[in-house]
């Protein structure tokens, strides 16, 4: 069985992935992806996308994103309007390849064309999702009717959790056609740099950021509103004066970076790192003792099993679609409300009366099963199975 996954840009955590399931499918596993959507931003991961996935990497150079906001094709880094793309010998370069089955990415961008394929040389067609109902919560009516339309040509969906399956099965999908796989992160690639930090470097940075009588918090994201970094800090100022030695740790770029560092740089139990390089990121997991993330809308953040991986307790907010499948509480974490401030005062106090160190263990063994491995088997296995109850 060939299989041909069609998805227009994905960073560099999916490819540990892409080649597990490469494997599952004896070498016949293909990502076709676009290329101008890389040049100029992952120049780089570009080049390991073609030296790791070989001929399996499909760099499909015949798309035009037009952005509504400017009503024009010129490149914009930053984003302002929908992205229509204008695809010039798409299907054409599908059929070079001659798939036995096609997955692609969300309602738009490539899946029109893709379900087009599929019609004209009658394969079947899988779906990665990942929204959830609190992201769709504002999803117009025109889009839904689209989502159940499209609905029709699908033959699964591969989805990474249950706030997914439950966002689907609102719009009318048929619950045997929605598979929960999960989404792998880097995980043992992290907790492998963190014993092999040394020793003289993991001192410096504790004598920097940490109190040996107090809980050193880790916030990993981007500081943009949506990810909660304004409401976390607030809430901080009112929990310091009740735990003086605790320490939090703000580790990410973003347009609020610098008012923070402004705002709080008389604060020293808060550090303000801004953006780092991804090799950098263990060093900060090496001394955390929880890990924090109070964003107010994602579908499935990777930092929560990254954090575990490395041993540590998590936390996060009712409105991140990984928490049910991640987080239980009292073994290896807590849920909040990031805009209820009493919810995240009490979650910043919760953790002064946990076994942190038996917490980051569950922690572990809990993202175990959300390895690239299983993650991996379970698409695959969600696949076949939706095939053979088809009878393809």
């Amino acid at each position: 069985m060939k299989v041909l996954y069609a998805n227009p840009i994905f960073l560099d955590y999916r490819l540990p992935f892409y080649e597990e399931l490469n494997k599952h499918f004896e070498g016949n596993f293909y990502i076709m992806y676009s290329e101008n959507r890389y040049i100029g931003r992952y120049d780089s991961l570009l080049k390991r996308i073609k030296n790791e996935m070989k001929d399996n990497a499909i760099p499909f150079k015949g798309e035009h994103l037009f952005d509504t906001a400017t009503m024009s094709f010129k490149r914009v880094e930053i984003e302002h309007g929908q992205k229509i793309p204008f695809l010039h010998g798409f299907l054409r370069t599908i059929r070079k390849y001659k798939p036995d089955v096609l997955i692609t990415e969300g309602f738009f961008q490539w899946t029109p064309m893709v379900i087009l394929y599929s019609l004209l040389y009658k394969i079947p067609v899988f779906m990665g999702y990942e929204r959830t109902m609190h992201t769709e919560r504002n999803c117009n009516l025109i889009k839904k009717i689209h989502r159940k339309l499209t609905d029709k040509f699908i033959t699964g969906y591969l989805v990474n959790g249950i706030e997914t399956e439950r966002y689907l099965l609102s719009l009318g999908v048929k619950p045997e056609k929605i598979k929960i796989g999960g989404m792998s992160a880097d995980g043992s690639g992290l907790s492998e740099r963190i014993k092999k930090i040394a020793p003289k470097l993991l001192s410096e940075l504790k004598r920097k950021y940490k109190n040996p009588d107090g809980i050193t918090f880790l916030f990993c994201g981007r500081c943009v509103y949506n990810k909660g970094v304004t409401f976390l800090l607030e809430a901080w100022e009112k929990h310091i004066k009740r735990y003086s030695k605790d320490n939090i740790i703000i580790l990410g770029g973003g347009d609020l970076v610098d008012n923070l560092k402004e705002k709080y740089k008389i604060e020293n139990s808060i550090h303000i790192i801004g953006g780092v390089e991804y090799s950098e990121v263990y060093k900060y997991y090496a001394i955390a003792d929880v890990f924090i993330l109070p964003t107010l809308q994602d579908n499935w953040s990777l930092v929560i099993p990254e954090a575990m991986s490395c041993g540590l307790p998590v936390a996060t907010s009712i409105y991140n679609g990984c928490y049910p499948e991640l987080i239980q509480k009292d073994v290896n974490g807590i849920v909040f409300d990031t805009l209820k401030q009493d919810s995240l005062i009490n979650t910043l106090s919760y953790f002064h009366s946990c076994d942190l160190k038996t917490m980051g263990e569950h922690s572990k063994e809990i993202e175990k099963s959300y390895n690239t491995e299983n993650c991996a088997l379970r698409e695959y296995n969600g696949i076949i199975s939706i095939l053979k109850n088809k009878g393809l």
